[in-house]
């Protein structure tokens, strides 16, 4: 048996032998380093490293599993030789066009409203002033 605690809600759960046994045979067939088991209670994603189900599987159960994993055999090389490729046609150059030349875009003329502007300023500039001086008149005859 092997413990499992969920990172994420502290449930415990325990793995019984033939459910490692299985994970071990699992991970070996698809060459994993981790087995993927998730928490009954909240569905959390648990990675328990292979080594340590191994070593909780112990030596008598090794024996389930593949000795080495199957791999497929390679393709005998074939002793026909091929003939050269044909080739290929050089790429004709693309015709080039006649260059002429365009006339430059001409901006518009927009007229700017800069002196407004800067009257209001002004006029705010004064008021604050006068805002001021009347502050200090008032704070004077008190």
């Amino acid at each position: 048996m092997y413990e499992i605690r969920c990172p994420n809600c502290g449930w415990t759960s325990e793995m019984a032998q033939e459910a490692i046994a299985q994970a071990v045979t699992e991970a070996d067939r698809i060459q994993a380093t981790h087995h993927i088991e998730h928490c009954p209670r909240c569905q959390w994603v648990i990675r328990v490293a292979v080594d340590t189900l191994r070593q909780e599987l112990g030596a008598e159960a090794v024996s389930f599993a593949p000795s080495a994993p199957t791999v497929m055999p390679e393709p005998a090389p074939k002793a026909a030789a091929k003939k050269p490729a044909a080739r290929k046609p050089a790429r004709k150059a693309p015709a080039k066009k006649k260059v002429t030349k365009k006339a430059a875009a001409k901006k518009k003329v927009v007229s700017k409203k800069a002196p407004a502007r800067k009257a209001a300023k002004a006029a705010a500039k004064k008021k604050t002033v006068a805002r001021k001086a009347s502050a200090r008149r008032s704070a004077r005859k008190k």
